[in-house]
């Protein structure tokens, strides 16, 4: 017993069947459409937002610290005025006048304004890290120079190096 099996017939013969191929009905393979770029996945906008509380935490931290510094950068800017004073006695008023204005602003009131001579010095000595910023001449010389005729001229340069940095660097728990 044969099987009754059609014969293949190949394409040639398909069209001259008459009949068409079926590969010649197939279409082109359909791609699915473009993922979009929008709405993003639930964990994308938990990390937007933490992101933008970041920036947000980081904006406010740095306008916090900017308005708690301005006193240093108005002391900078008048430590370059008191500079340019030609005498040695009122250049150490007046140097003496700001460090202790900065003090009474960064430090209690009651710890800093009966401060006055060797007390003054160790207290700038003391507030400005591990290491002190004043030489022991320097600040000697500025307050004699600043209560008495000054008997020989002062390092300016030295006084007002330290001077910056003891503004920039003392640190207060009370400011």
């Amino acid at each position: 017993m044969t099987a009754n099996v059609p014969p293949t017939m190949s394409p040639a013969m398909n069209a001259a069947a008459g009949q068409t191929s079926p590969l010649a009905q197939l279409a082109d393979i359909h791609l699915p459409p473009p993922v979009a770029n929008f709405p993003w996945a639930p964990g994308w906008w938990v990390l937007l937002g933490i992101a933008v509380i970041a920036l947000l935490c980081g904006v406010f931290w740095y306008r916090q610290h900017r308005s708690k510094s301005a006193f240093r950068r108005a002391a900078l800017v008048e430590l370059s005025d008191i500079a340019t004073i030609e005498s040695d006695q009122l250049f150490a008023q007046q140097l003496n006048q700001l460090l202790r204005r900065v003090a009474l602003h960064s430090y209690p009131k009651e710890k800093i304004a009966g401060l006055s001579g060797d007390k003054w010095m160790d207290f700038l000595y003391q507030n400005c890290g591990e290491k002190p910023i004043f030489a022991d001449a320097s600040l000697e010389a500025l307050l004699q120079a600043a209560y008495q005729s000054p008997t020989h001229t002062l390092a300016r340069d030295g006084l007002i190096a330290e001077s910056k940095t003891w503004i920039r660097r003392h640190r207060s728990r009370h400011v």
